[in-house]
């Protein structure tokens, strides 16, 4: 009966009696497939094919005889084999690594069953060359190793970038409040101060004037206070995403009016020219508009403030190329370095010499315009130049 070549299986336990003829005709079907007979104690040869042979690059005639013991690289792997051929039966299978004439180690996978040859206990062996598949299995290993290892850095790199932000978070938090208590304590101190002195007659009791002056100052404190106080809630409510904006079509040629208008006394005060270029054809912008118009009468004041007399302020909207909407403030003022516009846009940023020129600031003007532009998905642009001028630009998206 023709077997196939890894048909192993169909013999029986031979151990009690001889099946040499069986397994002979087993061997002639079988030449294509590597197959051993060896002495079950001793591991000596009796049969080793030409396939089996060509597995360790030897002849086959020079291997008779020879153990088996001398090709395998742990010896014990034998062992086991063996002792599993006991536990399973009479059959076991099992992966060995061997070792060639040329020093080559190959792994072959062993289907083995205990026999009966040639008046001996033997093993008659099917061997497959799986080393091409365990190089395979070895190298997705490493592979997975070293993704797992790639992976425990990246969680370690992303929990120290992680400490490091929350550490910058908790500096930055610092820093504000730091500068958030020195800027509420000024116009405090100065509405504490005067009014004790108003409230105490520290002039007598006939200073009408003098209690005026002073009630004025302590007006004007109060309504930096307020000032300041707005600003920081509209910077909170921005950073923690909780400002809504209530977006409306208007036309935006008549906000830009709108906002030159209202600074228009300061700019005949300065004896500055102030230019308006609007929007053509179609000047309508879909935003909130009090927010937007927060936005340029704060860039437009800023611009105002930092030229000196003489100088001259634009205010200007157009739609670009790509249909975004560009609303530009540039001025011929003091102008900044690329540092210190870096400065002013953080939160109480004051760049120095600032307070000089206007001592009413918050130095959160622009991070809040920042802050709100970006809430419109639009961004804040500022090229600026010392001595020089600066130009600042609201870019609100395509579609606005």
């Amino acid at each position: 009966m023709k077997r196939a070549a890894n048909d192993i299986t169909e013999f029986g336990d031979t151990s009690g009696g001889s099946a040499d003829d069986e397994i002979c005709r087993f061997l002639r079907t079988s030449a294509l497939v590597p197959i051993t007979i060896a002495a079950w104690e001793s591991g000596a040869l009796f049969h080793v094919n030409d396939a089996a042979a060509a597995l360790v690059g030897l002849p086959a005639a020079e291997l008779s005889g020879r153990s088996i013991l001398e090709f395998y690289v742990d010896p014990r792997q034998r062992e086991a084999l063996l002792r599993a051929i006991n536990a399973g039966g009479g059959s076991a299978r099992s992966e060995v690594e061997l070792r060639c004439a040329d020093s080559r180690r190959i792994w072959v996978k062993v289907e083995a069953r205990r026999v009966s040859y040639r008046g001996a206990l033997c093993v008659i062996a099917i061997g497959h060359d799986v080393t091409d598949h365990k190089d395979r299995a070895r190298e997705l290993a490493r592979t997975h190793d070293l993704l797992n290892r790639q992976s425990s850095d990246l969680s370690t790199s992303e929990l120290v970038i992680k400490q490091r932000s929350a550490e910058a978070a908790s500096r930055a938090k610092s820093a504000f409040m730091t500068h958030m208590s020195h800027e509420l304590r000024s116009p405090l101190n100065a509405i504490l101060g005067f009014s004790e002195m108003i409230r105490d007659l520290h002039f007598g009791r006939d200073q009408v004037e003098k209690y005026a002056e002073y009630g004025s100052y302590i007006n004007q404190a109060g309504t930096h206070l307020l000032a300041l106080i707005d600003d920081i809630l509209d910077l909170a409510k921005v950073e923690a995403g909780k400002l809504e904006l209530q977006p409306s079509r208007f036309d935006l040629n008549a906000l830009l009016d709108e906002c030159a208008r209202m600074v228009r006394p300061m700019v005949e005060r300065r004896g500055l020219g102030l230019h308006v270029r609007g929007m053509a054809p179609d000047p309508i912008l879909t935003a909130d508009r009090r927010r937007t118009k927060q936005m340029i009468l704060n860039l437009l004041s800023n611009a105002v403030k930092f030229t000196p007399g003489g100088g001259r302020v634009e205010l200007a909207a157009q739609r670009t190329a790509d249909r975004s909407v560009a609303v530009t403030i540039a001025d011929t003022g003091v102008g900044m370095t690329e540092s210190q516009v870096k400065l002013a846009l953080q939160p109480f940023g004051r760049v120095a010499g600032s307070a000089a020129i206007d001592p009413t600031g918050t130095g959160l003007g622009l991070p809040i315009v920042k802050n709100l532009v970006e809430a419109h998905g639009g961004k804040l642009q500022i090229l600026s130049e010392l001595n020089r001028g600066t130009i600042a630009r609201l870019v609100f998206p395509a579609g606005r």
